[in-house]
């Protein structure tokens, strides 16, 4: 917690962005979907990350261990509980880039602190995506979630969700306790065209399905802002999450400030939900800039909105997503009190950033700083 502040980070993953799992051509080398896809997220981090959380390039391109994103969001971060979502990139990286076997290690070793969404691929036939997501499930009880791409990381692969041979994959996701479908959009994946990644075709499914409940992941990036926020303000079951978004945001980028005043203007904070995608961010900076967030002078009267109150956060910050799902977060504070992660805070005070993973990790020898 902050400042009395419940913390749910709704996307986190610990990617593997290892050389080893970049997907190939015939002559050996990395397709150049796989090269540059890497190389986006490496400049994202290198951009936006603060300076005392950013990585050397060696450590980013590993494959990065459930335990070390366990340690860094709960023990160098100010972060309660956690979403971790299994991603699906098929087309670039072998194991999709985040795999159902770190979902499952975390699911078995941390349940009181992470909740899991299972990942699909919707460029094969649903009917294998249902058998898919029904293994998931079965292996990961509980799982509440489905995270979603608009493609496989292909540019000549795409998918509309609201097609109608995938009507049965979304009737039959309340039968599997799913009851969120989270879908990458507004950030298209590399080398992709990026008409996909628009909200038109998420609009039709949330319509169809008021049951689930559908967060736009990446909400507030550009070019997709006002039709977020018009989402946000007609479709009572479609949240922004903030993934991306909130390391810009800690960053001082104006742009960014005015899409978050928007969905709240439009939305209300209501229908706003906080995530850093860490480990892609650490997240403990990001956790402090949106708990100190003040919107400027500027912000507020083009917006015509108050200012961002503690209320407002706190909804925001953890209790919009609990709410989502039907979490108590009395009972879910009870659950995390004392656990080893709690005792380490308690003990030593929150831990520098990467300091688990520098420690842990051979990736780290030789590095310098």
């Amino acid at each position: 917690m902050i400042d009395d502040i419940f913390v749910i980070d709704a996307t986190v993953h610990p990617y593997n962005l290892s050389d080893a799992n970049l997907m190939r051509g015939e002559d050996g080398q990395p397709t150049i979907p796989a090269y540059f896809l890497r190389e986006m997220l490496w400049a994202l981090h290198w951009r936006w990350a603060e300076p005392a959380a950013k990585l050397p390039r060696e450590v980013f391109v590993t494959d990065w261990q459930a335990e070390t994103l366990a340690w860094t969001m709960f023990g160098e971060s100010h972060t309660d509980l956690a979403v971790n979502h299994r991603l699906r990139i098929d087309s670039v990286f072998n194991d999709g880039l985040c795999s159902h076997e770190k979902n499952l290690e975390l699911a078995q070793r941390w349940p009181q602190r992470f909740i899991n969404y299972a990942g699909v691929n919707p460029t094969v036939p649903v009917a294998e995506a249902i058998a898919d997501l029904r293994r998931q499930v079965e292996e990961i009880p509980g799982t509440i979630g489905v995270k979603v791409y608009p493609n496989a990381g292909s540019p000549d692969n795409t998918w509309q969700m609201d097609s109608p041979e995938w009507e049965p994959f979304f009737a039959l996701l309340p039968e599997l306790g799913i009851k969120v479908v989270a879908l990458h959009k507004v950030v298209a994946n590399g080398m992709v065209p990026l008409k996909p990644f628009g909200i038109d075709d998420l609009e039709v499914v949330a319509v169809r399905h008021p049951e689930l409940m559908f967060e736009i992941v990446h909400a507030g990036l550009p070019p997709f802002v006002e039709e977020v926020s018009m989402a946000l303000m007609r479709l009572p079951n479609v949240f922004a999450n903030l993934e991306i978004t909130s390391a810009l945001l800690q960053s001082g980028m104006g742009y960014i400030e005015d899409a978050v005043a928007q969905f709240i203007a439009l939305g209300s904070p209501w229908k706003v939900i906080y995530s850093t995608g860490a480990m892609h961010f650490h997240p403990e900076p990001i956790v402090q800039a949106f708990a100190n967030l003040t919107f400027s002078d500027r912000v507020l009267e083009r917006y015509g909105i108050e200012q961002i109150t503690k209320a407002d956060k706190k909804l925001i910050m953890g209790e919009n997503y609990a709410r989502m799902i039907g979490l108590d977060i009395e009972k879910a504070k009870a659950a995390i009190a004392g656990d080893e992660f709690a005792t380490a805070v308690e003990d030593n005070g929150v831990g520098e950033p990467w300091s688990f993973w520098r420690k842990n990790d051979p990736v780290w020898d030789g590095v310098q700083g």
